[in-house]
């Protein structure tokens, strides 16, 4: 499939102005995506933005990848402890950067924009949304993927973030052996993209099954394969719709999915004239493949609908944007 052309920070702001928020066609309407990587040294070329550049020109949609490049410190072997230390220093010096360059630049642009942070990459989003200093009007989602802070992590002052959103945080407890190793090995307590944050009024935990590292080869089931979902989400919230079919499906139960499945989104809905829950998953090796699964007041879990298009999906349930709730 063809690829959008990537776009650094020095082109996105010393090139062509930036799509507007407010367009009137919905099926053109554009999001600006800013991924901004973890530990280990600066990546020019991180797989997540490859994934979502990939899946946006497949549905020819404009909206815009941006890759952050920062110099989050490699990691010495021989001083593990010491490199993570300045890596965390490091992404709290670069927040004031990432503020100025990319969340005041789009804020002020009024461009509708989508922050993601990997691993420390995180921390560098929450440390520059705590200095913000005025709620941040046209950011549309906030995601952290395997995020390496601590689990008591919050948000003080939570008026930053538009009214009703919370961070989206995609964690790993079985397969982030990144997390359930090395952080634990380096602090008391356990990371927020290992178990979740404990603070729900500021954060939502959805739990995955991925690896914290991409692998140059073999089967990948690190995080870059939430690419698609979240900017499928994302798109949907403004009203594009990606055309596409259900796939034939017999209600089937199914098990939690804890080792191949990742829950990229939880919604109640109306079905059959009971509000139920319904856990929209993605499978972690067939990154464009969704099914959404009913989970009854007894825990067990029932497919109702599976495809390869996220959004024919979220319309058979009735999900409605901009919120991604229920009709």
């Amino acid at each position: 499939m063809p690829l959008i052309m990537a776009a650094s920070v020095f082109l996105l702001f010393g090139g062509p102005a930036l799509c507007k928020a407010g367009l009137k066609d919905p099926g053109n309407a554009s999001l600006t995506f800013v991924y901004i990587h973890g530990f280990g040294g600066e990546k020019q070329a991180p797989q997540f933005c490859a994934s979502m550049r990939e899946f946006l020109a497949s549905t020819n949609n404009p909206s815009r990848v941006i890759n952050y490049r920062w110099d989050s410190v490699k990691v010495d072997p021989l001083r593990a402890g010491a490199s993570w230390a300045h890596s965390q220093q490091r992404a709290d010096k670069e927040a004031k950067e990432f503020k100025e360059r990319i969340i005041d630049k789009l804020e002020g642009q009024k461009t509708p924009y989508v922050l993601v942070g990997f691993s420390v990459g995180s921390r560098v989003i929450l440390e520059a949304i705590r200095n913000t200093g005025s709620p941040l009007e046209h950011v549309r989602g906030i995601y952290f993927l395997g995020s390496a802070m601590t689990r008591d992590t919050t948000l003080a002052d939570r008026s930053v973030l538009p009214r009703g959103m919370r961070i989206i945080n995609y964690h790993s407890p079985l397969r982030d052996t990144v997390h359930s190793v090395a952080f634990n090995f380096m602090s008391r307590l356990p990371a927020g993209g290992q178990i979740g944050f404990d603070d729900d009024a500021v954060f939502e935990n959805r739990r995955v099954s991925c690896s914290h590292a991409h692998k140059g080869v073999g089967v990948h089931i690190d995080y870059s394969g939430l690419a698609a979902a979240i900017a499928a989400l994302e798109l949907y919230k403004i009203g594009v719709r990606i055309p596409g079919e259900r796939k034939l499906n017999l209600v089937t139960r199914v098990g939690e999915g804890s080792l191949w499945w990742n829950k990229v989104l939880p919604v109640d809905v109306m079905w059959h004239n009971d509000r139920v829950r319904i856990e929209i998953e993605q499978h972690n090796v067939r990154h464009n493949y969704f099914r959404a699964v009913r989970v009854s007041t007894s825990g067990k879990r029932y497919r109702v609908a599976r495809s390869e298009n996220l959004h024919a999906i979220l319309k058979y349930l009735g999900i409605v944007a901009p919120t991604l709730v229920s009709l």
